[in-house]
């Protein structure tokens, strides 16, 4: 049929180009309607738009109804009848919508003996012409294509008011005794002097109001009040600075909670715009399988995350942490990729989890036997806080404990500030024993694509660039995940830059101890967000913090505020980043800091944290980032 309905055009267009040539008009040029009985047996080209040969049939034609408007055409093609030929006796008698569109008499015109009826002429003209509708509607779907609204004017933005800021905590470490057949493995407590704590802080706005704040448990239930919620018609003022004049910015830290359980922070909008708030889950134990020191910044909870670095050999154990606080059901899908590629797991592309549930998954029973794995975590419907709990036993001797935090999404670029590494010497010690043959610090690369990456690695110390052993560059397969042992870069701080040809995921594991025989911890720094105008970072209740900041592209300004535990900001602290150098903050430079508060300028910058306790614990830390303002939308309203 397409074959025909072309045939039907091409014979329409010679027959109009023939009455043009007759006409002598040049190629291209409308034919004029038919006005008199000598005119009206010229042939007239059917291959009229379709727009117009439906809509618009003159007043008193057949086909068009009592208001003078054609009614809804159904073409043979469409319906599946019979092809019309010259003579078929309902084109004989009635012309064509649009040989009437264009002009021609609704009534048969009068004719001399023997000469030939126009309408005869013109009705097989027309049926072509119904050919070529049919075949042009076809391709449009319909004659009448849906109607659109005429966009003459640009569409404002409406402005939808802010939501509460989020900040989601993990449980607290646990050592599972049962495994049981998918998620939710049965737990009890790690040992007896495990101690955990959560801490959070909020940010008043510049006019010194602290927006209310509360620590909610997974069924809605206050834990902990940071600050009193305001009225609303209060908090939707927008203040730029004091009755004065100036700028009031304070906070307010809540009392430490030891709820064992995810929870997540709320913090209340004030004037549409988002409030600045943090979290910090910290999980302390001198004795047992789980000792060691473990930090996890509570994050917003996200439509997807990538966390990189899980450990699944004989004697670790990687369970992924999925809580869901919205209001909205989700619908997660986990992906894991390991050495060898993509790993196949049907059970983990559709999990279901409703509002304030929370499930554990054992990622041995999906990927067992990795050494670096990786999963991308993606949800629809509600946003969903996702870690991971990672602990080892290197046979009786605890192996370190950690949380895979969220990191920056997979790019091209990553940078992770706030790693610190032993001596060499040291670490080659600590590895030599076959149950420890991977505490190594080393990088941990995820490819995100099926083209792999080319990967060149730079270490920045506090004296800037050093030469990684071997050159640096990496090779990930395709949807892999791989490693870069780190064990020959010189004791101290750095700040790790990945450069790849494609986009992925990144994070460093660092390895503290002492002795190969004794307790060994170890902790994955994720790649970190780029400084902006404000971010806040919560200070875990135990252990040393130091800062690293470093801008590797070209010089920046960090400005670095402390918070005290009665909500006062100092005076800030300028520090000016160059030459790819890593500048280190240690708690003596901020004392009884409970948080800080970072804002940068210039050159793209970062910053992390090192926690270290004891003799061998460490964990890291990065600022959240930055709170949303008002979202904008277009709205369209359509009858």
């Amino acid at each position: 049929m397409k074959n025909d309905s072309r045939r039907g055009r091409r014979e329409a267009e010679r027959a109009a180009s023939a009455a043009r040539e007759a006409a002598g008009l040049p190629p291209g040029t409308p034919l004029p309607a038919p006005t008199g009985k000598d005119e009206a047996a010229a042939p007239v080209p059917a291959a009229t738009p379709a727009s117009e040969a439906t809509r618009t049939p003159a007043a008193g034609t057949p086909g068009a109804n009592e208001s003078g408007k054609s009614p809804e055409t159904e073409t043979p093609e469409a319906s599946g009848g019979p092809e019309p030929t010259a003579k078929t006796t309902k084109t004989e008698q009635n012309p064509p919508a649009a040989v009437a569109a264009e002009g021609t008499a609704a009534t048969p015109t009068k004719r001399g003996r023997g000469q030939k009826s126009p309408r005869r002429a013109i009705g097989a003209l027309g049926s072509v012409g119904v050919l070529a509708l049919g075949a042009a509607a076809l391709a449009a779907g319909s004659f009448f294509p849906p109607a659109t609204a005429a966009l003459e004017a640009e569409v404002a933005v409406t402005s939808l008011p802010a939501g509460d800021a989020l900040a989601s905590c993990p449980a607290t470490m646990k050592l599972f005794t049962g495994a049981g057949s998918g998620v939710d493995p049965e737990f009890a407590p790690a040992s007896k002097d495990a101690k955990t704590t959560l801490r959070a802080a909020v940010l008043s706005d510049a006019a010194g109001r602290v927006p209310g704040a509360e620590m909610l448990t997974n069924d809605d239930k206050v834990d902990k009040t940071i600050s009193p919620r305001l009225a609303a018609d209060e908090a939707e003022k927008l203040s730029g600075a004091g009755e004065d004049g100036t700028n009031q910015r304070k906070g307010a830290v809540g009392p430490a909670s030891g709820y064992s359980e995810a929870l997540t922070v709320h913090a209340q909008p004030l004037g549409g715009v988002q409030s600045m708030v943090s979290a910090v889950r910290t999980y302390q134990a001198g004795d047992g399988d789980l000792a060691g020191l473990a930090v996890s910044g509570c994050t917003e909870p996200a439509a997807e995350s990538w966390l990189t670095g899980a450990v699944t050999t004989p004697g670790s154990t990687a369970v992924l942490n999925l809580v869901n606080p919205s209001a909205s059901v989700a619908e997660v899908r986990v992906d894991l990729r390991g050495a060898d590629g993509m790993i196949q797991a049907p059970n983990l592309s559709a999990v279901a989890i409703a509002p304030g549930e929370s499930k554990s998954i054992i990622l041995a029973g999906y990927a067992p036997n990795e050494k670096s794995l990786s999963a991308k975590v993606t949800s629809a419907g509600g946003r969903i806080s996702a870690t991971i709990q990672q602990s080892t036993l290197r046979g009786l001797v605890p192996g370190g404990v950690d949380y895979l935090g969220a990191a920056e999404g997979a790019n091209s670029t990553q940078v992770i500030p706030g790693v610190a590494l032993q001596d060499p010497k040291r670490a080659e010690e600590l590895a030599k024993p076959g149950a420890n043959a991977d505490a190594i610090p080393e990088l941990v690369l995820a490819a995100t694509s099926a083209e792999g990456a080319t990967v060149q690695v730079r270490a920045f110390g506090t004296n800037g660039e050093v030469a990684i052993p071997g050159g640096g560059e990496v090779v990930v397969a395709s949807n892999a995940t791989d490693r870069l042992p780190l064990t020959g870069l010189p004791a101290g701080n750095y700040t790790i830059v990945v450069e790849a040809d494609s986009a992925v995921s990144a994070s460093v594991k660092m390895v503290r101890g002492t002795k190969a025989d004794e307790p060994i911890d170890v902790a994955w720094a994720p790649a970190a967000h780029r400084l902006g105008s404000e971010h806040l970072m919560v200070l875990p209740s135990t252990g040393r913090t130091s800062v690293v900041l470093n801008a590797p592209q070209d010089t920046a300004t960090v400005s670095v505020r402390s918070l005290d535990a009665a909500g006062k900001l100092s005076q800030a602290k300028e520090v000016t980043l160059a030459d790819s150098k890593s500048v280190v903050l240690n708690a003596a430079d901020f004392p009884s800091a409970t948080a800080l508060v970072f804002s940068a300028s210039g050159a793209p910058s970062y910053a992390g944290a090192i926690v270290t306790d004891g003799a061998y614990g460490v964990a890291a830390l990065v600022p959240g980032a930055e709170p949303s303002g008002r979202e904008g939308v277009q709205v369209l309203l359509r009858d």
